[in-house]
């Protein structure tokens, strides 16, 4: 069948069938184009719209749509290039760009321990180098333009954020250490929207413009792809975050100006933006809980620190580890002292180191507790620093003369923060046995009747506050030692100072009968009757033994020390 067709200027054109169906189709025919068919209208031409041959061709949403395709003006995608370039111009003002990477790059800890969750949409707007601008923006507006024109304006507003945030987010989660900005994340997410959009709506395309969506995009989309594989100073987690959400949107969305895609792309919009919104409130919330922490093992201590701080010096003279932020700080310690202290000592310790080097010290709260079934503190404390208001969590846990201490300060802004984060790092710490009595008793089990072997156990296991297993190595010892009887006598009133509740006062007399002439079983047995609160016994014990020994330090430290009503 021939068609002839006149034109506004009386032109005539000859068609095939096929050739006026497809211009029908393609709106360059409209309802009121002239035509005639010799078989439907005789001589004379009637308008388009008048014909019911036309009427199946004619659907004229189809045909507003592929004139949107060619014409319409990309005003979003002219938005988006414009604000970038700005942004760029604006970072060559000196200053601005060390404050805009410091306030607006995707880096996990400032997004994580910070609740800077803003990170994850400012970071795609942000280009420092005219090279890394000029190629993602060349990729915008090329995919952006041709996307908003066949996805609509909204569509690709939300199918651009959902790109950005997604690929955001993989980079924090898969690179956490490594900060990154601009806009290559949304771009592939343009890219596999196209190609998506492309294989799906290939029918409604123009001729003209399918050459810029589907199999005509997938080179653009691969080749960037495998080059960036080969860098690292790509950010590939990046892009592949940005591929597969703008891929899933591409896939969800259909084509605007249809009544049958309008009701679906609105829920599917809505949906896109809150889910952003939810889960970067969410990601506010739960920053501290992904905060990668790796294991920290030190002897007598398990514990557990931020696997990106760097080791440094805490304001406390402590070394610890120090988040890339600046904002915050870890020490995992532990200190030994000559004798027991004691968890109110302990604590009591710790807080006069912290008045000395800080300012407006005050307990917000302070409980008992144990961990491991050593006694333990945990104290919440606020003060100022540097002008600063801090807040810290402490664990201080005492074993025998060992004090171990882990504690997390940080501005007091950050409360909620580092709060959740110091209650992660505490869960961790475990205690376990030190290295030293570890090895004391391996030498035990490898010569069982070394009496020195047995000696060091008791000291060990007395530090590492187990009184009932160094009372068993001293006594072991005892009859092995031969002449040396009184070393091993000293050590065990020793321990029996430092755990009076173990102390047998009939052996403390036989001891110091066996050994007059020893200075120091004398010292130790006075320091257990000092120990019981016998200080009358004690005074008497160390000014007899001052008088045969004028000279010897211990015994007149230990004198002035039971006289203050010290030990």
């Amino acid at each position: 069948m021939i068609v002839e067709v006149r034109g506004p200027d009386g032109k005539t054109e000859r068609l095939t069938q096929a050739q006026f169906e497809e211009q029908v189709r393609e709106g360059l025919l409209g309802p009121d184009t002239l035509v005639r068919v010799e078989a439907v209208t005789g001589r004379r031409f009637r308008p388009l719209s008048t014909l019911e041959l036309a009427e199946p061709l004619i659907d004229p949403e189809q045909r507003l749509y592929r004139q949107r395709v060619r014409y319409a003006a990309p005003l979003v995608t002219a938005a988006l290039v414009g604000l970038q370039v700005r942004l760029y111009l604006w970072s060559k003002v000196p200053g601005v760009s060390g404050w805009l990477v410091d306030h607006l790059t995707n880096w996990a800890p400032a997004a994580l321990e910070l609740g800077e969750v803003h990170r994850l949409v400012t970071y795609g707007f942000l280009h420092l180098s005219f090279t890394h601008l000029a190629l993602n923006m060349l990729f915008l507006a090329w995919a952006g333009s041709n996307l908003e024109r066949a996805l609509g304006r909204r569509n690709l507003l939300a199918l651009w954020m959902v790109s950005v945030v997604s690929g955001g987010a993989l980079s924090l989660w898969m690179s956490p250490g490594r900060p990154s900005l601009g806009a290559s994340g949304g771009d592939f997410g343009l890219l596999a929207a196209a190609v998506i959009f492309g294989w799906k709506h290939e029918e409604l395309l123009p001729d003209s413009a399918r050459r810029q969506f589907g199999w005509g995009v997938l080179p653009y989309l691969i080749y960037p792809l495998l080059i960036g594989i080969q860098s690292e100073a790509v950010d590939n987690w990046g892009h592949l975050g940005g591929l597969l959400g703008g891929a899933l949107m591409a896939t969800l969305l259909g084509p605007e100006g249809f009544r049958l895609t309008a009701a679906s792309n609105l829920r599917v919009r809505r949906l896109a933006m809150l889910s952003l919104v939810l889960g970067l409130a969410a990601l506010r919330l739960m920053g501290p809980q992904l905060v990668s922490l790796e294991p920290l093992v030190s002897s007598g201590l398990v514990a557990s620190r931020p696997s990106a701080w760097r080791e440094g010096w805490a304001f406390t003279d402590d070394r610890g580890w120090l988040s890339p932020t600046d904002k915050a700080a870890l020490v995992v310690t532990t200190r030994s002292y000559e004798r027991p202290p004691g968890p109110a000592t302990a604590t009591k310790a710790f807080l006069d180191q912290l008045d000395d080097r800080a300012s407006g010290l005050a307990v917000v709260r302070q409980s008992a507790s144990t961990r491991d079934g050593w006694p333990a503190q945990r104290v919440e404390l606020t003060f100022t620093l540097g002008g600063v208001s801090q807040r810290m969590h402490a664990l201080i846990i005492t074993r025998g003369a060992f004090v171990h201490r882990v504690h997390l300060h940080g501005p007091s802004s950050l409360s909620a923060q580092l709060g959740a984060l110091a209650e992660r790092a505490f869960a961790e710490v475990r205690i376990t046995d030190p290295d030293s009595l570890i090895r004391a008793r391996g030498a035990v089990r490898q010569d069982p009747g070394a009496w020195l072997a047995l000696v060091e156990l008791g000291e060990q296991a007395s530090a590492a506050g187990l009184p009932d297993e160094a009372e068993r190595a001293f006594k072991t010892a005892m009859p092995l030692a031969g002449p040396r009887r009184a070393r091993v006598a000293a050590g065990l009133l020793e321990l029996w100072a430092d755990y009076a509740d173990a102390a047998d006062l009939s052996q403390v007399e036989a001891l110091l009968a066996e050994h007059p002439d020893d200075p120091r079983v004398v010292h130790a047995a006075a320091l257990v009757y000092a120990a019981l609160g016998d200080r009358e016994r004690a005074e008497t014990i160390l000014l007899a033994a001052l008088d045969v020994w004028p000279d010897d330090v211990p015994l007149r430290r230990a004198l002035e020390s039971v006289e203050r009503g010290g030990y």
